[in-house]
């Protein structure tokens, strides 16, 4: 698979890892690679993700009169915006009086913004630009749009907002904390009209780390006193390859849900469950070929684990070495195997990303993957379809593991991490990052098992010995006392005690028997 790009017809573009790019620029933007990269490595051609698949026109705010031309070649020309000297891609006024000509960057300044009520993504613009003509009106001022706006490129949309008149919130992954919604405030002093009673007014943006003015706007989080400059929060999601979802100031806090898809994105919307809905019999039967091959791999460990000790070098699969033994051990002992994970829910909403498809939640975690290790399935044999189920049990078995606090793991838990890994492996993924990440997990589990449980298990040593020496004690004076009785027997039979009933009155006897018997002797001997 590969994806071909107009600009490059001569191979294939697939997904690169990061050795592969290290120190490259995009042909598109000209910027840095980072995150996903597609590229041709024979060519020494690479491109962002996000500027794979740009539009062939846009209407640009910067240039009203007439939409621009993009033009996929790597030639110099200096962007109008910026004044910066480029070489990648470009968009170009098609009219050959007007010299018009703006780079990918100014073209694009900000990720996609999904807003509610309008069907196309937006881009926010910090400045729209200084050209003398007729700038767009807000749709709620009507005022123009110069600064802090939120537009549309859509050829024949010319809609525009102020992010002050349209934004009451924004949602961003990034947050750390219990809600995902960060609030628009005018500006800190705002603030600190409401809270007179704050002596500590200054702030930092936690992303550039730089003092925010108290006269510009700000997203910030009431929850967790998260404040972040919005260019900085708008230029981290591009990084991270997010869009953004524009809650509008009529959408209040109190409503049950709210819908951010646009109505593009509805007409495409298809769901986890209609995905598998989807498979026919042949597609079917290639992923129950590796789920027989699975269960030949399971049996081969449990009995290595019974038939083989010491060396670990005989075997080639990565499931047979020490990292897993005591994993192993645990499995002899019997654990319950629960349910399979839930890597996705029937009604998880499937996107495409160019040439494979995955839930919206995990696309994230693949995009992850793809910007560190390329694409993992390169050589797998399977169909496309199949490809794709088995690249949404990897990512969502990733999530669940990065996800899941080490306290909280179980050997079931690892358990069926491990079946999915194994799977994923035998569709000849290369997954060799995430078998070790199993092995850190488990690792990490069994050291923290032992620590929690050193305490517990001193006191119970403690307490066994205890025990065991009250037991001794007792079982030594029974001891004692049956020596004792054996000890006055063997004396009755050597006759050194008579067998008188009254022992009492024959030992005063044999005193004064032996008291005279003592004083003849000292009497006869010699002097």
């Amino acid at each position: 698979m590969g994806y071909n790009h107009p600009s490059h017809l001569q191979h294939a573009l697939v997904i690169c890892a990061k050795g592969d790019y290290e120190h490259a620029q995009c042909t598109a933007c000209g910027e840095s690679c980072t995150g996903m990269i597609y590229g041709c490595k024979e060519c020494n051609f690479f491109i962002h993700y996000a500027c794979l698949d740009l539009p062939e026109k846009v209407s640009h705010p910067s240039h009203p009169p007439h939409p621009l031309d993009l033009i996929p070649e790597a030639a110099p020309f200096t962007c109008t915006a910026c004044l910066t000297q480029r070489g990648g891609f470009h968009f170009r006024c098609p009219d050959p009086a007007c010299c018009f000509t703006i780079d990918v960057c100014c073209a694009f300044p900000s990720p996609p913004i999904v807003l509610q009520g309008h069907r196309h993504l937006l881009c926010f613009f910090d400045q729209v630009g200084a050209e003398k003509v007729e700038p767009r009106l807000c749709k709620a001022c009507r005022q123009p749009c110069q600064s802090s706006v939120m537009c549309c490129l859509k050829v024949d949309c010319h809609f525009a907002l102020h992010l002050l008149c349209g934004c009451s919130s924004c949602l961003f992954q990034h947050l750390p904390c219990h809600r995902d919604r960060l609030k628009l405030r005018a500006s800190m002093k705002c603030e600190e009209e409401e809270d007179d009673n704050d002596d500590n007014l200054v702030e930092n943006c936690k992303v550039c780390g730089e003092e925010i003015e108290d006269t510009i706007p700000v997203f910030h989080c009431n929850d967790c006193k998260y404040v972040v400059h919005v260019k900085c929060l708008f230029s981290q999601a591009k990084r991270g390859g997010m869009k953004l979802k524009i809650i509008p100031n009529e959408a209040q806090d109190g409503e049950k849900e709210i819908n951010l898809d646009t109505e593009e994105e509805k007409e495409h919307v298809q769901t986890f469950g209609d995905f598998i809905k989807s498979f026919n019999d042949r597609e079917k039967s290639e992923l129950e070929d590796v789920c027989k091959k699975r269960v030949a791999e399971i049996i081969k460990v449990l009995a290595w684990r019974k038939n083989v000790e010491g060396s670990f070098s005989n075997s080639n699969s990565p499931f047979l070495d020490e990292a897993f033994l005591e994993f192993r051990n645990k499995l002899q002992l019997g654990i319950e195997h629960s349910a399979s994970l839930a890597v996705a829910s029937e009604n998880d909403r499937i996107v495409k990303m160019v040439e494979y498809k995955v839930t919206q939640k995990l696309a994230p975690v693949l995009k992850e993957v793809f910007a560190n290790y390329g694409d993992v399935s390169a050589e797998a044999t399977i169909n496309s379809k199949a490809k794709n189920m088995v690249f949404i049990m990897l990512c969502g078995t990733i999530y669940n593991m990065t996800t899941t606090k080490i306290a909280d793991v179980s050997e079931s838990l690892l358990y069926n991490w491990w079946k999915y890994i194994i799977f994923i492996h035998l569709s000849k993924f290369k997954i060799q990052f995430a078998i070790d990440r199993l092995k850190v997990v488990m690792r990490a589990h069994y050291n923290l098992q032992d620590r929690n449980n050193s305490v517990a298990k001193t006191e119970k040593k403690i307490m066994d010995i205890s025990e065991e020496i009250k037991e001794n004690k007792k079982k030594l004076k029974e001891m004692g006392m049956k020596l004792d009785k054996k000890k006055l027997k063997v004396k009755q039979e050597r006759g050194e005690l008579p067998m008188d009933e009254n022992l009492m009155e024959a030992y005063l006897n044999n005193a004064s028997a032996w008291k005279w018997e003592l004083s003849a002797k000292l009497q006869t001997s010699p002097q």
